[in-house]
């Protein structure tokens, strides 16, 4: 076997088509349709893909925020300053969370909080989204649908899964409800 007189043309004598009995499958087609690989490759951190994307109304806040970390009653809160990254990532998976949740009935990527320009009202608000964590994600103690934003005011208290910790969302003006100047709570970009 294997030394015949052809010249390598195969069975069907080197004819273009199917072999007796056999249909040819039809060429599939170049698609050039968007795959999402881009987006996910642009939309990840440290190689971990997000489960979020930032929005288009996504700005720098002009208030300087800050979410005070309560994890036990007597110990003083831990101070995180917010006002200067785009979206602030809650969970428990410590290569991409900005916010570590740090307990076992959190979701690696809790929820997320973001900045948006609301041109109707001309300000720039902070917005939280539960990122269809498995316990959810509480805002003033109801819990929030999944993947929705909700507007967080001054004061307001987020708490993930069934972990006691509180994240307490406040500006350089809250504290102490000292009166300062406006001027003094704007960012150093406005």
């Amino acid at each position: 076997k294997g030394k015949g007189k052809g010249k390598g043309k195969g069975k069907d004598g080197g004819k273009d088509g199917p072999l007796d009995g056999e249909e040819q499958a039809p060429k599939e087609e170049p698609n050039f349709e968007a795959s999402g690989l881009l987006g996910l490759e642009d939309n990840s951190k440290n190689g971990v893909p997000l489960k979020f994307t930032m929005p288009p109304e996504c700005r720098l806040p002009p208030m300087k925020w800050r979410i005070y970390i309560f994890a036990k009653q007597e110990e003083k809160p831990k101070i995180v300053h917010v006002h200067r990254m785009l979206g602030i990532l809650f969970g428990k998976d410590r290569r991409v969370a900005d916010i570590p949740t740090d307990h076992p009935t959190c979701s690696k990527q809790q929820a997320v909080l973001h900045y948006r320009y609301m041109p109707e009202m001309g300000m720039v608000n902070p917005y939280i989204m539960d990122l269809e964590s498995t316990n959810g994600t509480f805002l003033n103690g109801k819990r929030l649908e999944a993947a929705r934003y909700y507007e967080m005011r001054e004061r307001d208290v987020l708490k993930f899964g069934m972990s006691s910790r509180e994240f307490v969302l406040l500006h350089a003006g809250s504290a102490n409800h000292m009166k300062i100047d406006p001027s003094k709570l704007l960012s150093d970009s406005e």
